[in-house]
């Protein structure tokens, strides 16, 4: 028996990507509303016959058959309405069988097969197609022309022939008008439910967007949203690596491509193509193998890519979405929304740049570009526990510039910041890598030394103090870490030896 079409469970991909409707399933919901509007229109025509028998009729009405009519349609209309619930499609399919057979017995006891009883065909006729489609409404408008035929054959009229194609005709075409309008309003409910679906999910990575400051988490939702809209197999966020030869997969929802690389000079790549030339593209496998550029991690058969462009049209990264079976075109409603979500990773990119700066710009030095006093805490932090678990010595010095009130008083504040400029760029070339150098704040420096002892802290440190230009000199404090004092406590005890060198009469490295 046939599946309800005015339930629209889509099976497998939609849309022109690939995507089929493969009809209309009927469900729990739509097959008691089915059987509603078909208990309605028994109870409907009872009512009426009944109105017909009460009012003024011919007089060659079989009265008491057609009253036994309207009770059959009033049984099979309360029965319907009764077990509604639990009525499946093929059991609505026999009652519209026995509806032909109550409205024949109508206009056979009529008497008149061109009599106003024949409408009710027109019912049947409008519902079958309706819900049952033009395959099923038409068996039904068949068994209407069989019965009313039988009726033509058993009742005598002038023209039964011309009054049979008429009729029935006239019942089929409405059936089909009724038809086409069905299918336009599905189709019509489905693109609708689409857009509203990828809104969704272009909302959703809104939302990620506007509460996760976590990139990779944002450009998987969008991978993952880029998915379900264009009922894909797989997404990728293919963004530039940090030297620029390669696009790298940033992101990946439906295939473990993630730190996947694509050199420049790759030509069979459409992610590389549109990447360069900052336009959407769409390829089937049939066309070329650019869309096997996952190879042999996911082996796609299509593939559409879109840009990822900042304000000024410049490509950042590419939006890919790859399918595994075979695929002609990708629909308008596809490409708008995968288009949506590329600028929701363009606001993501920019975003996490944003981001990036503010974080470089809340642990650096505005003047000297060094690390702050912040950074240099969390730094220190993290040297302590490698010190401890690599056990290895950790040696740190606060530097402080002797007088420098006075150098800024007597050239002005403008050349001290020249000068902390300078010195700051001296003495980050003059230790080694590994080293970290901050300024402590004012006219301080700090300076952490992994792997060194006091020995070799003091020679680091005479080297330093003998960089300083224009006659200035520095005191400073250095100690080694005992393995055991936190980082505020061996801060304070190089901070300690520091004023020590101070007392002591500057321009000197007090140890510990």
């Amino acid at each position: 028996m046939p599946r309800s079409r005015n339930c629209p469970i889509l099976l497998g991909h939609m849309g022109a990507e690939g995507s089929r409707i493969r009809g209309i399933n009927s469900s729990f919901d739509q097959s008691a509303i089915m059987a509603t509007v078909l208990g309605s229109l028994f109870l409907a025509g009872a009512t009426i016959g009944a109105l017909s028998l009460v009012l003024p009729h011919p007089s060659e009405y079989d009265s008491s058959a057609l009253w036994s009519n309207v009770g059959i349609s009033y049984v099979f209309g309360f029965a319907v309405l009764l077990f509604r619930q639990r009525l499946p499609v093929w059991a609505m399919q026999l009652c519209v069988l026995a509806g032909t057979i109550v409205v024949t017995r109508a206009v056979y006891h009529g008497h008149d097969p061109s009599g106003y009883y024949t409408f009710w065909y027109l019912w049947i006729g409008v519902y079958a197609f309706f819900f049952f489609g033009p395959r099923w409404g038409a068996a039904q408008v068949g068994a209407v022309g069989a019965a009313y035929a039988w009726v033509l054959t058993e009742v005598s009229g002038p023209t039964p022939v011309p009054r049979w194609i008429v009729t029935v005709g006239s019942i089929l075409v409405a059936g089909l008008l009724v038809d086409a309008l069905a299918t336009r309003l599905r189709r019509e409910t489905t693109a609708a439910a689409r857009r509203a679906s990828n809104l969704e999910a272009v909302s959703e990575v809104a939302r990620q967007l506007a509460t996760q400051s976590d990139s990779h988490a944002v450009g998987w939702a969008i991978c993952s949203a880029a998915v379900r809209t264009a009922g894909a197999s797989a997404a990728v966020l293919w963004r530039p690596t940090i030297s620029g030869d390669a696009l790298q997969a940033d992101a990946a929802a439906g295939a473990e491509v993630e730190g996947l690389h694509l050199p420049f000079v790759t030509h069979a790549s459409g992610a590389i193509q549109v990447f360069t030339s900052a336009e959407d593209r769409f390829e089937s496998l049939r066309e070329t193998h650019s869309a096997q550029e996952l190879a042999p991690t996911f082996e796609a058969s299509a593939a559409l890519w879109e840009p990822v462009l900042k304000d000024e049209g410049a490509a950042v990264g590419v939006l890919a979405v790859y399918w595994r079976d075979g695929l002609e075109q990708v629909s308008s409603e596809t490409r708008r929304a995968i288009g949506l979500l590329a600028l929701e990773a363009a606001i993501a990119i920019d975003r996490g740049e944003l981001l990036g700066r503010l974080e470089i710009a809340a642990r650096t030095d505005d003047l000297t570009g060094l690390l702050n006093r912040r950074a240099w805490d969390e730094e220190l932090g993290r040297e302590l526990a490698r010190a401890d678990r690599s056990g290895t010595a950790l040696c740190v010095a606060i530097l402080d510039l002797d007088r420098f009130k006075e150098y800024n008083d007597t050239h002005g504040h403008q050349a001290g910041d020249r000068f902390l400029k300078q010195i700051s760029s001296t003495w980050s070339q003059s230790l080694r890598t590994g080293d970290i150098l901050a300024r402590y704040g004012g006219d301080e420096f700090a300076v952490a030394l992994p792997g060194t002892n006091l020995e070799h802290a003091q020679e680091m440190l005479d080297r330093l103090r003998a960089a300083l230009p224009e006659d200035q000199t520095c005191s400073a404090g250095v100690c080694q870490w005992n393995g055991e004092e936190s980082a505020e406590q061996l801060t304070a005890r190089t901070d300690t030896l520091l004023y020590a060198a101070k007392a002591a009469g500057r321009n000197r490295v007090v140890l510990d």
